[in-house]
């Protein structure tokens, strides 16, 4: 496979996790560049895990993962999306320093966002000459960049509508729950 055609896929796979984390960067109240790089960190290692993890398992469990990976998404983004729709109401109570990103809920969405990158692994372990490690980390390092800029860009979309951007984080990533199980 050549560059080019691993930065499209590495573009691809990122999109999820671009507008998820958009969503992220509706629900800080401050923001600051430790949680850019904390939100942007976890997509980028699941986004680079994941396809590792795929390619190492090969074509042993794919037809079995290929049954339910769209509807292990669709619970996880519309699990998170009901949830930020319902702490909207709590808009602005976030703790003394204005951070109300919380760590579980990002690593449930880097797994959401990361499952279609489980199937690209599987296509990679098809591929005779892919350097895997080269692969996976420009996946994780595309999808580290894109999510930084969701993030910092939703997080000035949020300043100005405040808790109306929150409710519309929660619907967006329900739409991508159903999207995904459509």
């Amino acid at each position: 496979m050549n560059f080019t055609s691993l930065l499209f896929i590495s573009i691809g796979l990122a999109m999820d996790a671009f507008a998820v984390s958009l969503t992220e960067g509706i629900s800080l109240r401050r923001l600051c560049i430790k949680s850019i790089f904390k939100i942007a960190l976890v997509f980028g290692i699941f986004q680079g895990i994941m396809p590792l993890l795929g390619w190492t398992l090969g074509g042993l469990f794919y037809d079995e993962m290929a049954k339910f990976d769209h509807l292990i998404a669709f619970g996880l983004l519309v699990f998170i999306g009901i949830k930020m729709i319902v702490d909207a109401r709590g808009f602005g109570r976030c703790d003394i320093h204005g951070r109300c990103e919380k760590p579980s809920n990002i690593i449930v969405l880097g797994i959401a966002t990361s499952i279609d990158a489980l199937a690209v692994g599987f296509s990679f372990s098809l591929l005779p000459d892919l350097n895997i490690y080269f692969s996976v980390a420009i996946i994780g390092v595309i999808t580290f960049i894109l999510s930084s800029v969701g993030v910092y860009l939703g997080n000035k979309v949020g300043q100005l509508l405040g808790a109306k951007a929150e409710y519309a984080g929660g619907i967006i990533l329900i739409a991508m729950g159903i999207k995904i199980l459509v």
